[in-house]
């Protein structure tokens, strides 16, 4: 089977190559497609997944390309994961918002807006194209804003689109490893969708184990009881995910990204210039 990734030369195909080679289903993925605008940095992944292969007999075979018609003819399955605009572009984003003392951030308010409207077009002419190119497809989005995106796909190939999100599924793992307990033996009751959400139960062996953090001095660790306080999270009586920080605190979000040197935007373009020059 046939798997493009678009945005092949991005930071989550490793983690994705990774899976593939340890997975012992049947039938299963044994060739994997990599598509980015910047052929530099398929280079650069290239030689990491090589690396990842080396002493696996059944390793996925990888072939690089910029040309998206050649990466999605005849695909299974399309892993979406890309961003128009580069960082530069989520740099503008965060910038012009600030500027006028808005929100400026990837999902969220304006520059999550501006993100949609430069995606969205690019986005809908990929979903035209794997239909016609890939009738049978599924394509699983993790480009943000996720929502908008799954959406604006499905309006051209229905429900053979998926979006997901690991920041759900990872406020869960976090709540369950907080309170020492394993998060493989636990189901999230998550109420909302990808970035707008709460986390409302925690079952471990079948007990809800949210009462007990809620309780617990070690709620003050967990990510969301930094950003939110231990007694407003209790007030509230469920985990809500992070990024509602940007609605129940719209003004001091603006503010701290305001006071900070530099934009999360910023920081990842001098990390990731860093890591594909090294």
């Amino acid at each position: 089977m046939k798997l493009t990734v678009l945005g092949g030369g991005g930071f989550r195909v490793p983690y994705v190559y990774q899976a593939l080679l340890h997975d012992q289903g049947s039938p299963r993925i044994d060739d994997v497609w990599l598509y980015d605008t910047d052929p530099a940095r398929l280079k650069a992944m290239a030689e990491v997944l090589a690396q990842f292969a080396d002493g696996h007999a059944e390793a996925p075979r990888v072939t690089v390309t910029t040309s998206l018609d050649d990466a999605l003819e005849g695909s299974d399955f399309v892993f979406a994961a890309i961003r128009v605009g580069g960082l530069t572009g989520r740099m503008c984003d965060e910038r012009v918002a600030l500027d006028l003392d808005v929100l400026g951030q990837e999902t969220t308010g304006p520059g999550g807006l501006a993100y949609g409207l430069r995606t969205i077009p690019v986005m809908l002419d990929i979903a035209h194209r794997v239909r016609r190119l890939a009738p049978h497809a599924y394509v699983i989005n993790f480009t943000n804003p996720a929502g908008m995106i799954t959406e604006a796909m499905q309006s051209v190939l229905g429900d053979r689109v998926l979006g997901i999100c690991d920041t759900p599924s990872g406020l869960g793992r976090r709540i369950a490893t907080t309170l020492g307990l394993d998060p493989s033996r636990a189901q999230f009751d998550y109420v909302g969708l990808n970035h707008l959400g709460w986390m409302r139960r925690v079952l471990h062996d079948g007990e809800d184990i949210l009462p007990r953090l809620l309780a617990d001095e070690r709620l003050g660790d967990l990510e969301e009881g930094v950003v939110f306080g231990r007694e407003w999270l209790r007030d509230l009586g469920l985990i809500p995910n992070e990024y509602l920080y940007y609605y129940y605190f719209n003004r001091e979000a603006v503010r701290s990204i305001l006071d900070a040197p530099q934009t999360r935007g910023e920081f990842l373009a001098r990390q990731q210039q860093e890591f594909y020059q090294r």
